[in-house]
């Protein structure tokens, strides 16, 4: 893993170019934990100096870059090639010395140092031989490289003669230098590149529909509604919520990217809502093309696949592929720009001589007419001369080749290369004196390393009940470790935050403006229906007013991780009432109530959103002091009973038509927390792209 960063912010240019190193056989959750350290530094490579002005200098420096990068990575590659056959024998945890044989399995980084490790250009594919202009296709038939084969195609290595057509593709497509993977013993280099989320999906593709979005609104005058939707977003485990306007935000990280990942779909269905006669085809093509893109992208974040979701992912590359020409117009170049206001001033000046010759009565009309001819010339040139050739459109055709052949993508995170930056080159640049800070950063994180080894291996004594001495022990249990099992999940949902002004339904009422009737009518409701017989709630209702009642503010969720069977996710849901939250407005959180069988309601499959209103604990001392744990939701009602858009494939649901705007249920069936994203009045779209649990669930 490599990758070259920034040491300072603000003022200077100092970079490093570090390569880090990890073991395949450590499980991906722990190897990918900011805390585990299982990437470790390996070495700083040289940076190379800056270019100058001139073609001839710069091509000269190049190479020279080139060839010290080789012998770089020749010492650093040397003693993997002297085990590759003999194998080398490595003590084990179990106390066992079995012969092992190190290979280089995977080089994770991003496009740009892909191209230069392999000796390629910048718009050339590190996986197969793809022509340029075939980029923005989604064709996977093109041969894989052969890098070895390629050393016949250096300028010093080519013969005398004509070339054929295979080969100027090839000669095209190589850069400078050579590959460095290449000459290692029992490794393929073309199998060494792994597909990158980051750089490819959140900072390549959402990057470029964002600005295409952009375009599209600004055309049909959506962008507006756009970021009204966009501040409006309410709040979910892990979604930072938006407290700008989408074009207010000047910077776009990983991070944010992804997070509008989770919700642009919904925001760009309730934008593009209410389409005039024209704007109905566009519309839905813009919708279908992002819809594809996002699911596309849902799928490729599983930890497991079948041969049906690999399936999907391949159709819904192919339905973006089919759909993004709707986009054409936006993604001018500025050579085309240029080549467009060229043709907008030259039709100008042809036609303001044609104007001078007609009546002033006809000059309105004519001016219009041409307006209008004038922007239909100009798409048609911009159409003609744009494209989606571009190399990360192409990289996504890799993404299911490789989960059948080496498995989810998430294993080979680059974000942990990301991670590792801070910790292990940032930090200890700050660190040091500057004075020789390569030094100091790799010596530093080395120590610290060591350290952290022994500080494992007599953790590891102590559990086995080893003889170690009093302060071994008293440093032992003042040390955190990280590698300590953390507390076990509560698997139980737990209330939280009591309000000292409610002790009846009395004051319930008075707090939450439900009249009493309807408390009394669901208290009774919710009795019958969910309680046996001998521990009902009474029904007289002097005696419902005369029960002890708790009013409280938080309800905490323990909900399954998405293809995990043991770990948990805590979703707290909050019913503050009319009491503001965190110095900000009252917050009463939208969460999934089981309502029904899973062959009701349609894509929700037995499960209903609703506002949460109250969480309730309500003592029966009649009945040794029980204990009934409630909420009071507002429920939702499917649309179109439940099945999904055609345009944006989200299901709508809207405010009960009838009496039952308060409902009073089990705690037990409250699932988790649900995003929703408000379309009109009393009517709200569900956001299913919001976490992969959701995605799978709801469709």
């Amino acid at each position: 893993m490599s990758d070259q960063t920034n040491l300072t912010n603000f003022s200077g240019d100092k970079k490093a170019w570090p390569v880090y190193i990890t073991i395949g056989n450590l499980p991906s959750a722990r190897r990918n934990s900011p805390g585990s350290m299982a990437v470790l530094l390996l070495a700083l490579l040289p940076i190379p100096p800056k270019l100058s002005k001139s073609s001839k200098a710069d091509q000269c420096q190049r190479k020279i870059n080139a060839d010290t990068l080789q012998d770089v990575f020749g010492l650093i590659f040397a003693p993997l090639q002297d085990v590759a056959h003999t194998g080398i024998a490595i003590d084990c945890a179990d106390g066992k010395v079995p012969q092992c044989f190190p290979m280089l399995s995977t080089w994770i980084a991003d496009h740009m140092e892909n191209v230069a490790l392999h000796g390629l250009k910048t718009n050339s594919c590190p996986k197969c031989e793809v022509p340029t202009h075939q980029l923005g296709t989604n064709a996977r038939s093109h041969r894989t490289r052969d890098y070895a084969r390629y050393q016949r195609y250096k300028p010093e290595n080519q013969n005398s003669g004509s070339k054929s057509d295979d080969d100027h593709i090839i000669c095209d497509n190589l850069g400078i230098g050579q590959n460095i993977f290449h000459h290692l013993d029992r490794v393929s280099a073309s199998d060494l590149y792994k597909p990158d989320m980051l750089h490819t999906i959140y900072l390549g593709l959402f990057k470029h529909m964002m600005d295409w979005i952009e375009g599209f609104l600004k055309k049909h005058g959506r962008l507006q509604a756009f970021d009204d939707v966009w501040k409006a977003l309410p709040p979910y485990p892990g979604f930072l919520v938006p407290k700008k306007a989408y074009r207010e935000v000047t910077q776009w990280q990983g991070k944010e990217m992804r997070n509008l990942g989770r919700c642009i779909l919904g925001v760009l269905a309730v934008a593009l809502r209410q389409p005039g006669g024209a704007q109905v085809i566009p519309f839905k093509r813009a919708l279908g093309c992002v819809r594809a893109l996002v699911d596309f992208n849902m799928m490729a974040q599983y930890r497991s696949h079948t041969s049906d979701t690999i399936a999907y992912m391949e159709d819904y590359l192919d339905q973006f592929h089919k759909l993004k020409d709707i986009f054409l117009e936006f993604r001018v170049t500025k050579r085309t720009q240029d080549k467009v206001d060229k043709q907008r001033k030259e039709i100008r000046r042809q036609r303001a001589l044609v104007i001078e010759r007609v009546a002033p009565s006809l000059r309105r009309r004519m001016r219009d007419d041409n307006r209008q001819e004038e922007n239909d010339l100009c798409l048609d040139l911009v159409c003609g001369e744009s494209h989606f050739n571009f190399i990360k459109m192409h990289l996504l055709s890799h993404f299911c080749d490789h989960i059948r052949q080496f498995g989810n993508i998430l294993m080979y995170s680059r974000e942990i290369g990301e991670l590792a930056h801070k910790s292990q080159i940032k930090d200890r640049w700050r660190q040091s004196n500057k004075n020789d800070a390569a030094r100091q950063i790799v010596h530093s994180y080395g120590r610290q390393h060591a350290i952290r080894m022994r500080l494992l291996n007599l953790e590891s004594l102590k559990c086995r009940d080893a003889d170690l001495s009093g302060d071994v022990l008293h440093h032992l249990d003042r040390t955190a470790s990280t590698v300590t099992a953390a507390a076990p999940v509560v698997r139980r949902r737990v209330l939280k935050g009591r309000r000292e002004d409610v002790s009846n339904v009395v004051d319930f009422s008075r707090i939450s403006g439900v009249s009493l009737e309807i408390i009394y009518r669901e208290l009774i409701r919710y009795s019958r229906h969910n309680l046996p017989a001998a521990h009902r709630l009474p029904e007289d209702h002097a005696m419902l007013r005369s029960l002890p009642v708790e009013l409280l503010t938080q309800l905490e969720i323990p909900v399954l991780a998405f293809q995990e069977a043991d770990v948990y996710e805590i979703h707290r849901a909050r019913s503050t009432g009319d009491l503001h939250f965190r110095n900000q407005g009252s917050r009463n959180d939208w969460v999934w109530v089981q309502a029904g069988t899973e062959e009701m309601y349609g894509a929700l499959r037995g499960r209903l959103p609703a506002k949460l209103v109250a969480l309730l604990k309500i003592r029966d001392y009649r009945s040794d002091d029980t204990v009934r744990r409630v909420a009071g939701v507002q429920m939702l009602t499917p649309v179109n009973s439940g099945r999904l858009s055609d345009q944006h494939g989200l299901v709508t649901v809207q405010m009960r038509e009838d009496a039952r705007g308060f409902t009073i249920v089990d705690i037990g069936t409250i699932l988790g927390l649900a995003h929703l994203i408000q379309e009109e009045d009393r009517r709200w779209l569900i956001n299913s792209r919001i976490d992969l649990r959701t995605f799978n669930e709801v469709y």
